[in-house]
């Protein structure tokens, strides 16, 4: 998402308004340091929010006090009753009362509308601009994690000291496929599952090592293995053939010949 269609998104009117959560709050503190159009569109939101209030500011009107005034004659003393005065400034606070009060509801009310369907418009399209950061930042991370295998892969097939096999499916499950890295030198075994059926809950895969004829423990697959190079441990001897075979979780001392999913001579 570029830096327009950040902006276009409305959360940085709902930043100035105070709707947002404070992780977008941060969000936005910290991209409007960084994008100069980011901070721009920020300001200029905030001091048309600000001329906004100054225009719609009422001042008290001084017609009130200027009808009082113009009532009284400071040249000659007039004698008023209190209760005249009184019900003289009760009617002009009454006639006051009537005109203001319905402009004040209206503008009132106006804004009001007004308010609530900008925060609901900034709610929603703040929800949906969380909701699209979320799934770019995941398929961010899947990127990069599929770049990371990738180039982990390359470096296996150049490094001239491990050979790599080729562990085929047996007839339990003719499209298993595994590859196996065996640097017999320095006596190491990477492998990267290709394709094998999910474990089923309580079972685990494990990996056997042929030596003299027998088979060695070498180590347990991870149960979520996909997209992962597996470095297992490599047993003393001579290695003739590698198997794996499905098992109770945490392993077997010896493998379940029934369970055998994919093996491969050396």
């Amino acid at each position: 998402m570029n830096t327009s269609e950040y902006i276009a998104s409305g959360i940085l009117e709902a930043y100035v308004l105070g709707s947002v959560t404070p992780q977008e709050k941060q969000e936005v503190e910290c991209l409007s340091k960084i994008y100069p159009e980011i901070k721009t569109e920020l300001t200029a939101i905030e001091e048309t929010m600000e001329t906004y209030a100054k225009m719609h500011e009422v001042k008290p009107s001084a017609q009130l006090k200027s009808k009082i005034f113009a009532q009284m004659n400071f040249g000659e003393e007039v004698k008023v009753s209190n209760s005249l005065l009184e019900s003289k400034i009760e009617e002009e606070v009454q006639e006051r009362e009537v005109k203001v009060i319905p402009m004040w509801s209206k503008i009132a009310v106006a804004a009001s509308v007004v308010f609530g369907l900008l925060l609901g418009w900034t709610y929603q399209n703040s929800q949906k601009m969380s909701n699209e950061l979320a799934e770019a930042k995941a398929k961010m991370g899947q990127e990069v994690s599929k770049n990371a295998m990738t180039e982990s892969v390359l470096a296996l097939y150049k490094d001239n000291n491990s050979v790599p096999m080729e562990l085929k499916g047996v007839e339990k499950s003719p499209d298993s496929k595994v590859m196996v890295f065996w640097n017999k030198e320095a006596e190491e075994m990477k492998l990267m599952v290709e394709n094998l059926p999910a474990a089923p809950k309580g079972k685990q895969y494990q990996v056997w090592g042929i030596v003299d004829g027998k088979p060695m423990d070498m180590g347990l697959i991870d149960l979520d293995f996909e997209n992962k190079i597996l470095a297992m441990k490599v047993p003393k001897g001579n290695i003739a053939a590698f198997a794996i075979t499905l098992e109770k979780q945490g392993g077997n001392p010896t493998p379940t010949l029934e369970e055998m999913y994919v093996i491969g001579n050396v």
